[in-house]
């Protein structure tokens, strides 16, 4: 079973014009954003194939962050969604996540479990921290187990600031090698982003239908991200490389992101902000 995706690594390539000769941005990335938040949205069945069967899905996820850049940042989702028709009936897909990312990019501790109608069916817990140039994977769940990874991947808050780095300077493609600990936990993924231009969006205004909070009232862009599992890459008759999986969203100068749109290859789903609030925060200045 594929898990789901942190929101903030949020695809169909958006019609937009991109550079393909983007200068890699270096690792690590110091983490500024997101800042600390909590927002809840509206899972709901955007297509599916005849293959999956499935006719509705419907359900929510909440995200909540916090932390800042020197204390590091503590993040926590769930998502919870029912799956009506396909193969075996309905089923009711219940994912949690928790991870810490220190402000520095040096060490990410990461834990994951995936119910299927109240079964667990898969357990990911592990501990990620960058020695000698490379990242070390200690994995505890579902067995003990230490990799090393020949390449020095962006953790999650990395790869979000990365891509608001490219955004910031109008850079419109961005391929990054990065480390979630999701699937087995051994392995890196490539995540190619395509970033749209930026919605002249003042700071005293926002997008009917959004909540009314000054968390969704500043600058952002419509990004798409396409995941390639490190050397699992399917490949059609073509020969071109397709994405396990796909992502799309809204991304906020300040790490919130709306307009959720999960791809799966079988089924896609949306998600759509329904509430958001700051959480209380401290500057590195007041420590």
């Amino acid at each position: 079973m594929q898990t789901i995706r942190p929101v903030h690594l949020a695809v169909a390539m958006l019609a937009v014009g991109f550079v393909t000769a983007a200068t890699p941005l270096p690792a690590p990335q110091p983490v500024d954003a997101p800042v600390p938040h909590r927002a809840v949205y509206a899972i709901t069945l955007a297509k599916s194939t005849d293959a999956s069967g499935i006719t509705d899905a419907r359900g929510r996820m909440v995200f909540e962050v916090s932390g800042n850049a020197c204390e590091g940042y503590t993040m926590t989702q769930r998502l919870v969604v029912n799956l009506v028709g396909g193969e075996g009936g309905d089923r009711l897909l219940d994912f949690r996540v928790s991870t810490f990312e220190d402000g520095q990019g040096g060490l990410y501790r990461f834990s994951s479990d995936t119910y299927l109608n109240d079964q667990v069916v898969e357990q990911i817990e592990g501990v990620a921290h960058r020695q000698n140039g490379k990242v070390v994977v200690d994995l505890t769940t579902p067995k003990d187990k230490t990799v090393e990874l020949g390449t020095a991947p962006l953790f999650p808050g990395q790869h979000l600031n990365a891509l608001l780095a490219a955004a910031r300077t109008d850079q419109r493609f961005l391929s990054s090698v990065i480390y979630e600990g999701s699937g087995s936990g051994e392995t890196a993924d490539t995540a190619t982003a395509v970033i749209g231009l930026p919605d002249k969006l003042t700071a005293e205004a926002a997008p009917s239908g959004l909540p009314d909070s000054p968390l969704v009232k500043c600058r952002h862009w419509p990004v798409s991200v396409a995941y390639f599992k490190d050397g699992e890459e399917a490949k059609p008759e073509s020969g071109e490389e397709m994405p396990s999986y796909q992502m799309s969203f809204t991304l906020y100068e300040n790490g919130v992101t709306r307009n959720l749109v999960m791809d799966y290859g079988d089924y896609v789903l949306n998600g759509e902000l329904e509430r958001i609030e700051p959480l209380a925060s401290k500057s590195c200045k007041s420590q």
